[in-house]
């Protein structure tokens, strides 16, 4: 068998420039005068990487949060708090803006098999990690300290193209005896995008404790397509050739909320911190379904080879994404220039449910070869998850007044529902490995800024990846519209460079 044009490609912002731009009133109470910021960060055209559509934790916000690997939930001294606990925010001391933009990875993917026996999706690729970008708002009751911030917690783009031909006994041997030649090819776009604006509000109850209220907002767009044709030349020219393709599209876009409480006690050397988030309301939000499956000279019925198509598109349909509830707890320990923290969240389950419910409708033509099979069953799309327990550790040490050391772990499980592989419709997930991330790095801190440096590794093994579409010996003429699944070995592997850079304007009054 010979594999050709086999490529897989992940990127989620190619060859465009990203502007951020946000205002800043730092006395907001004094009508007399205020204070007028601008910021503007024009990215250069870059291919950005994010290869997981079913974790919580991959990306972490925040200069000092990315070298801790997330555990700061016990508390830490910058507007990042608003996102992992609005309790600490209450004792900070300086109005900030945070900028996380510029960190660097290299990121490789490799599914085995993923479309025939040595016919690999592999991606090797060079990108740069999510924007951050927040700040505080001054007020001039020192006991309340407001914050916001806008994050991308999900920035997922997965793009696979193969092509198989090969000599394979996919005919039965009473009409065609033998191999017979066959050719194949799959393509597969995946593109997830998430956009989340908090603001949050947090209040210091006396010296030692702070309670604080976030509310996310969070816009979800997701694009999917998935192509597969599968053809094979009988032997016999009485029967000629059979096969067929499939398409499938999904395009819609989602906002929903999530409310999230934290409370955090400081005293030294401990700070410890409780974060709830609620699951998420939804909102609002339309999309498009849509699937087209052709048959040619198959038999799928009986001993009678047909030709038909089955096909519909429903458009503005009413969407539906959910978050799940979610409890962490953090602890920090300093008691001298090192300083020890863990924190740990768990995230409940969510049921299977239908993204968008399409109305029930024929579906193939000519209706004579199957009148039972709706629209409904093929272009429904689901989602789920799994619940998930997630652990960081991190470390950190003074080495100065201005150079402080810090390395870190996080495990990152996926949430991907197995049970979605066994519905019918449309499956719009790729990614279902467990990830291990660590974090190394210096911050440099200044009068009025600091600089933050570090390296990044992230790896995860999934060693029962399902792939379908495959074109393997065990394919059935009744396979040739979907192609064969494959049970496979799916591996990620990536390094990282950060560079992040935090100004603080001025102390609060």
């Amino acid at each position: 068998m010979q594999i050709h044009d086999v490529s897989a490609s992940i990127n989620t912002k190619t060859q465009h420039c990203l502007t951020w731009g946000f205002f800043l009133f730092l006395d907001t109470c004094q009508m007399k005068c205020f204070m007028f910021l601008r910021l503007i960060f024009v990215l250069l055209p870059l291919s950005v990487l994010h290869a997981q559509d079913t974790h919580y934790w991959t990306q972490q916000f925040g200069n000092r949060s990315a070298l801790m690997s997330g555990a700061v939930v016990g508390g830490a001294s910058d507007n990042t708090m608003l996102f992992y606990n609005p309790g600490s925010l209450a004792f900070l001391k300086d109005a900030s803006v945070s900028v996380n933009a510029n960190a660097y990875r290299v990121e490789a993917i490799r599914i085995k098999n993923a479309l025939g026996n040595e016919a690999d999706f592999q991606s090797d690729q060079l990108g740069s990690v999510p924007l951050l970008a927040g700040g505080m708002i001054n007020l001039q009751d020192q006991r309340w300290k407001l914050g916001y911030g806008f994050l991308a917690p999900v920035d997922f783009n997965f793009k696979g193209i193969a092509r198989a031909d090969g000599n394979f006994n996919i005919i039965d041997d009473a009409e065609s005896p033998g191999a017979e030649e066959t050719v194949g090819e799959s393509s597969i776009s995946n593109k997830v995008k998430e956009l989340l604006f908090a603001f949050a509000a947090s209040y210091r109850l006396d010296e030692h404790w702070g309670f604080g209220v976030s509310s996310f907002f969070t816009v979800r767009s997701h694009t999917y397509n998935r192509t597969l044709s599968i053809y094979s030349f009988a032997n016999d020219e009485a029967v000629g050739l059979v096969g067929g393709n499939l398409i499938q599209n999904v395009d819609y876009y989602n906002v929903r909320y999530a409310l999230k409480v934290g409370i955090n006690y400081q005293k030294e050397p401990w700070g410890v911190g409780l974060t709830l988030t609620s699951p998420s309301l939804n909102l609002f939000g339309k999309g498009t379904t849509a699937s087209n499956i052709a048959a040619r000279n198959l038999k799928l019925i009986g001993d009678d080879r047909v030709s038909g198509v089955a096909t519909d598109r429903q458009a503005k349909l009413k969407t539906t994404f959910k978050s799940p509830f979610s409890a962490s707890f953090g602890a920090n320990y300093a008691p001298g220039a090192s300083t020890y923290a863990v924190t740990v969240q768990y995230f409940s389950g969510i049921d299977i449910y239908n993204i968008m419910n399409p109305a029930p409708g024929s579906f193939v033509r000519p209706v004579s070869i199957a009148p039972a099979l709706g629209s409904n069953q093929f272009l429904q799309v689901g989602a789920g998850a799994r619940s998930v327990f997630n652990v960081a550790l991190g470390y950190e040490y003074a080495i100065d007044e201005d150079f402080t050391y810090y390395f870190s772990g996080r495990n990152d499980m996926s949430y991907f529902d197995e049970d979605l592989n066994d519905r019918s419709g449309i499956q719009v997930t790729t990614s279902s490995w467990d990830l291990y991330h660590f974090a190394s790095g210096f911050t440099f801190d200044k009068a009025n800024s600091s600089l933050s440096l570090g390296l990044l590794f992230s790896t995860g093994k999934n060693d029962r990846y399902e792939q379908s579409g495959s074109i393997n010996p065990s394919l059935q003429e009744g396979d040739l519209l979907r192609g064969a699944v494959t049970i496979t070995e799916a591996s990620y592997t990536s390094l990282g460079v950060l560079f992040g850079f935090t100004y603080y304007f001025r102390k609060f009054n």
